[in-house]
Parts: C-alpha cells; structure tokens; sequence
C-alpha cells in the first residue's frame, strides 16, 4: 500500500479544506464589516447603564414612631442595563432593570450571597415608529412623566418607578405637542371565562385595586420663549368589586403653566376631578398650586402654596386623588400625605418656602419648610373627647446636599425631621402624646454610564 500517496493526498484536502474556510471567514467577516458600516452610517446604537444604591435611616417616615419604635436601618440597590436603537423611522428601548434590598436574597450561604430568586425584571421595552413627519406611535412598556409630574410621574424616587404597558400616539413640534396614551391591564386572554372566575374569585381583575383602563389626553403650546401652557385630562378606569364587566371611571382634567425669565421660575397648575371613584362614589374634587423661585447669584429663594380640596360630606367624595404623580417629590419627602386616606380624606393645605444655595458647579445645598393644614375638619370618631382636634398638622423641615462629579456620578443626601400636632397623632392612630422625634435620612450614590455608542 502506498500509504505516502495516501499521506500526500490527505495533507492536499485538509490545506483545501483550510483555505476553503478562510475564504468563508473572509466573507463572513467583509459582510459583517459592511453591516456594520451600513448601520453606522444610517442608524445609532446606544448602551447604557444606570447603577443607584441608596441607604436610609428611618424613625418616622409615612407615620409617626412612638417610644417603642426602633430606627430601621437599611441599603437599597437599583440596577439598569440599557439598549437603544435609532434609525429614521423607528426607535427602539429595551431596559432589563434589577431591584433589590441588601440581605433580602433567599439563595446565599453562611460565607455571602449566591443569587436571588427575585429582583429582575424589564423597566422598559418599546419602539416608537415615526409613521409621518412630526408623527409617532410609541408601544410597549414605557415610563410616562408630563409637566411636573403632578398627576403622571415615572416615580423616579421609588426603585421600580412606575411603567405602563400602553399605546403613545404623538405629534411633537418646538412650537406645539399632542399626546394621546392608552394603558389596559387584562388577566385572561380566552373568551370563556366561566373556568376562570369562579365563586371564590368573582373577580376578572384579581388585583381588585388595580386600575382597568387608562387614557389621556395631553396638548403643549410654547406660547412664546418664557411662556409654556399645558392643557390635560387623564381618565382612569376601575372594575367594580364582584363583577366581569362594570366599569367605574374618574377623569382629571386641567392645566399646567410655567413662566422663566432670566432668574425668575413660576409654576401653577389646576385640576378637576369628576365621575366615580374605584368604589362606585361619585366625585367632585379639585387641586391647585402655584410656586415661585428667583436667583440671586448664588442663593436662590422660593415659595409655594398646594391646596388639595377634601370631603365636605357623604353625598360626593370631595378629597383630591393625586393619582399617578410624584410621591417623594411633593408635600415632604416623609410621605406623610401623598394618598386622600392619609388625611382621613379631609384634604391638605401645604406652604412650603424653601432656599437653594448653590456653592459651585459641583456642590448644592437645599432646604424647605413645609407648613401642613388640613382643608376641611377632621371627621370625628364616636365617643371620646376629640375636642382638641383642628386643622393644624404640624410641619416638616426637608434639607440636601447634592454633589455632581461629572454627568455620570453624582450623590445625594437627604434629611427630614416632622414635627408633629396631636392632630397629627389622630391622624396617624397613635395615642395622644406618645410619638417620639421623627426623622428620616439617607444617602443616595448615582452612576450613569454610556458604555457603547456609534
């Protein structure tokens, strides 16, 4: 046997073979490069990162402490990983989004922490398609934030903030904005519901607080350079209690106005609030604010006035519900009355003057007095003397500390310290004279990287 012809033959092929897939790598890679360029030159590709851990201290925040309450002390981490991609016609978000509480992960050892079962979940994921000029349709989840996020805030402060599964169609100019968002919440997606609401869940929305429809319309007019006028109406809808089909709706309709020039900053927004709340009551209920702020160098001083309307009696529900907006950013950041039922629904009356001191382009000092009242007299509980109770809630002072390293870095402390009324206890359902100082800290570290960009 001529095993050396055999040898020769075998070393041609495999050469053969070799030079055989270069050629392919070769192509793969020139088609990839042309890829590559095509989608340089006619698209942009952006990832980015957003790492925030936050530790609190808190011995009053959302209700009063007493002389048994111990400050709890805890560390609260959010992490983001984003993706956007941009070309003429479409853009597109996808956003995987991580939150969890240090030592709250239920996979671990005795020597640390392996992994958690909990904590991940998408933030964001839509694309906008750019359908006309000046005209888009947005779908998918997406974090929804207009004028000062009075009624429809991302709630940035909360770690999860707040997304929608919804529809945005859009027109936006420099001049003029329009935004119709429509959000629907389903739980079964059969036609037969008869397996599937029963007499021990009578309910198609098992989260039977959870909202059912929301729409909205928004219009923006940039009347001139220092003028800007918003016009909204939000309606929410709810499924009542023990039902498959009826609906209660509540529409919030009004305005937001900001006037700037030069150093000058005012704000004032109203709103009315109309048909039936989630329990079938029908309501009449309104809100309105207005602030104000100017610069003087490097100080600058504020004021603002809420004024949230409350029950007045059992015919309609008269107490305003801030629906989707800001929680931390309003009426103190102890979140002492961001919901109607903190007030045992009797509204809030919030003055809050505030100073700002700017040092320098990296450090920034802030802090502001809130002065809570109740809009109307608090309801009174049968038996008891109960005489002692009035319309004043106390105050809360806020005060910050804000450092930017650069665009990407920043961190920030908080501190707020309530002083509270024996009105303020009722409220709360803590015996008369027994709450302690309550106060609450916290020192928040923010990284935002770009980590690629074309």
């Amino acid at each position: 046997m001529n095993m050396k012809g055999e040898s020769k033959d075998s070393s041609f092929f495999v050469f053969l073979f070799f030079q055989k897939r270069r050629f392919i790598m070769k192509k793969q890679l020139l088609l990839i490069s042309f890829v590559w360029l095509f989608f340089s030159a006619y698209s942009q590709f952006e990832v980015s990162g957003e790492f925030r851990t936050r530790g609190e201290a808190n011995h009053g925040a959302l209700t009063l402490p007493t002389d048994n309450s111990e400050t709890a002390f805890f560390v609260n981490q959010r992490t983001r990983l984003n993706f956007k991609y941009q070309n003429e016609k479409f853009v597109s978000y996808f956003s995987l989004q991580d939150v969890r509480i240090w030592g709250q992960e239920d996979l671990m050892v005795k020597t640390g922490v392996n992994s958690s079962t909990i904590g991940i979940d998408v933030s964001q994921a839509w694309f906008d398609w750019k359908f006309a000029e000046n005209w888009g349709l947005k779908t998918g989840r997406q974090i929804w934030n207009y004028d000062d996020g009075r009624i429809l805030s991302s709630r940035n402060w909360s770690n999860y903030a707040l997304s929608w599964d919804a529809f945005l169609l859009h027109f936006d100019k420099d001049d003029f904005n329009f935004h119709f968002g429509s959000s629907i919440n389903n739980t079964y997606p059969g036609f037969n519901k008869g397996g599937f609401i029963s007499d021990d869940n009578p309910f198609e929305e098992p989260l039977g607080f959870r909202i059912k429809y929301f729409n909205f319309v928004w219009l923006q007019f940039k009347v001139n350079k220092s003028l800007t006028l918003s016009l909204n109406s939000y309606v929410s809808s709810y499924l009542k209690a023990n039902t498959k089909s009826t609906i209660y709706s509540m529409g919030t309709s009004g305005m937001f106005a900001q006037y700037k020039k030069e150093e000058l900053l005012v704000k004032g927004e109203a709103y009315y609030q109309y048909g039936k709340n989630g329990f079938g009551k029908e309501v009449s209920a309104y809100m309105a604010s207005v602030s104000a702020n100017y610069k003087l160098g490097k100080i600058g001083i504020g004021a603002g006035i809420d004024y949230l309307s409350g029950n007045r009696d059992n015919k309609t529900y008269n107490a305003f519900d801030l629906m989707y907006g800001g929680r931390f950013k309003f009426n103190g950041w102890m979140n002492y009355y961001n919901l109607a039922g903190n007030t045992n629904h009797s509204g809030l009356i919030d003055i809050y003057p505030n100073l700002t001191w700017t040092l320098n382009k990296k450090h920034q000092l802030f802090a502001t007095y809130h002065i809570f009242k109740l809009e109307q007299d608090p309801p009174l509980p049968d038996g008891g003397d109960f005489s002692y109770l009035n319309k004043n809630i106390g105050g809360e002072l806020d005060i910050s500390y804000t450092y930017k390293f650069d665009k990407t870095f920043n961190i920030k402390a908080f501190f707020g310290y309530y002083f509270a009324t024996e009105t303020t206890e009722y409220l709360k359902g803590v015996p008369k004279g027994t709450s302690t100082s309550p106060y609450w800290a916290s020192i928040m570290l923010t990284y935002k990287p770009t980590l690629y960009k074309n």
